[in-house]
C-alpha cells in the first residue's frame, strides 16, 4: 500500500540495520528505512503496541527481525530519484 497524500514522519535510529522508522496510527502503517540500501519498507496492519515496543526496545534490529519480518506483508517503496539524474 503506497500512502497517498503525505508521508510518515520518521525518527532516526542508526542501528546496524535501521536508519529510521515511522508509524501512522490511523492507517496502522509502519515504515522502516534500512541502512544497507536506503529503501523504505512499509508494513500494513501493524498494531500500535508493536510500534511502541520496537521504538523503545533496547535492540530494535532484533525486534524488527523477530516481530516484523515475515509476520506482516512488506512493500518496498521505489527509491526517490536523485537530483541531476
Amino acid at each position: 500500500m503506497l500512502r497517498e497524500g503525505g508521508t510518515i514522519k520518521h525518527i532516526s535510529f542508526y542501528t546496524s540495520l535501521i536508519q529510521s522508522m515511522g508509524y501512522d496510527p490511523q492507517c496502522a502503517l509502519l515504515e522502516i528505512r534500512l541502512l544497507y540500501d536506503g529503501k523504505i519498507r512499509q508494513y500494513q496492519d501493524v498494531p500500535e503496541d508493536i510500534w511502541y515496543r520496537m521504538r523503545d526496545h533496547f535492540h530494535p534490529d532484533n525486534y524488527f527481525r523477530r516481530h516484523i519480518c515475515g509476520r506482516f506483508e512488506e512493500v518496498i517503496l521505489p527509491a526517490p530519484e536523485k537530483c541531476g539524474s
